[in-house]
């Protein structure tokens, strides 16, 4: 082919067309193998957390349960629930004394970081709690509480829903006091505290071993179609609905994807796990824009190098057109 019969335009097209080609070919390459090893990392925190979770759960119900078979706590309960007393709701604005005539020492326990524990009676009325301002309510133990009967399995899924006084999730767990021929008389139940189970999955003072740094969500549905996280340690006040398609499949026990749009629409890669035993789903998410910066370096390496060598062609067979026309001459 003569110098003259060559395009010096559709050389630097192609060439472009090859550069961009490998670039993005590269690209993908990357993100894919950056992808996967994220996603590995991911899961293996994820799994040491969830289990972690578990394990508290599980140290929880059993400190709760060996509580209540104590004979001190027996016996106290019992009489409480075998007051004459009248209950009657009390007053944000007055006064009272937990346990009025009532021995409260050893009735509750204190090292649980519970935000209150009540004793109720068979008919789910409060008759004494930690929290005065309770005394006399109703509180129910279906529904939205997790009522756990140690005679039968302890290995029961926790309930979570949104406080309305509060503001905020809670869990309460109820348990069956009996006497001493086994008959239920009555309820002992507490409000744990969201912050306690999120904060069981962190090992105390211990930076993270991913980098960038990750975000975990643990969410549960809070009521029949409300998903929110437990406890948001960002703004423990805020707790905004939640929905994305790692959160959707956590919650199903489903397998899916690692590269999806997060609640906040951004590309992350997502590590995700369904925890029966807490009934919630857990997350770890890092933002693709952070875990693929080197393969975005690396993809504007190639196109800068290309693009000036395409350029470097074209002036080049440009230049050699016009020498070869002027011979010609």
């Amino acid at each position: 082919m003569k110098i003259s019969q060559i395009s010096c335009t559709e050389i630097l097209i192609v060439s472009i067309t090859v550069t961009s080609s490998i670039g993005l070919a590269t690209y993908f390459h990357d993100t894919r193998t950056f992808g996967q090893q994220a996603y590995e990392a991911q899961k293996q925190v994820l799994t040491k957390r969830a289990n972690a979770l578990t394990e508290a759960k599980i140290s929880l119900i059993e400190s709760i349960t060996q509580h209540i078979k104590s004979r001190e706590f027996r016996e106290k309960s019992i009489k409480v629930l075998s007051s004459k007393k009248r209950l009657r709701p009390s007053r944000p604005n007055t006064t009272s004394q937990i346990g009025g005539n009532f021995e409260t020492t050893g009735l509750f326990q204190t090292d649980l970081g519970a935000e209150s524990i009540s004793i109720l009676t068979a008919g789910a009325i409060i008759a004494l709690s930690t929290e005065a301002t309770k005394t006399g309510r109703y509180q129910p133990v279906q529904n939205t509480t997790t009522y756990i009967d140690p005679e039968k399995s302890i290995d029961v899924a926790l309930r979570f829903f949104k406080d309305p006084r509060a503001g905020r999730p809670s869990t309460t767990i109820a348990l069956p006091i009996r006497d001493n021929n086994g008959k239920r008389r009555g309820y002992y139940a507490v409000d744990i505290n969201p912050k306690i189970l999120h904060a069981s999955m962190f090992e105390q003072n211990q930076p993270s071993i991913l980098t960038p740094p990750e975000r975990t969500y643990a969410v549960a549905y809070t009521s029949l179609s409300r998903i929110t996280e437990i406890y948001n340690p960002i703004d423990p006040s805020n707790y905004p609905s939640l929905k994305s398609e790692g959160i959707n499949n956590a919650l199903n026990n489903r397998q899916g994807p690692y590269l999806y749009l997060n609640h906040e629409r951004k590309p992350v890669v997502g590590a995700y796990q369904y925890s029966p035993a807490a009934n919630m789903g857990l997350l770890i998410e890092r933002e693709q824009s952070l875990l693929f910066k080197e393969a975005r370096r690396r993809l504007i390496k190639i196109l800068i190098s290309g693009f000036t060598i395409s350029g470097i062609i074209f002036f080049g067979l440009k230049q050699l057109k016009e020498r070869h026309s002027m011979k010609s001459l």
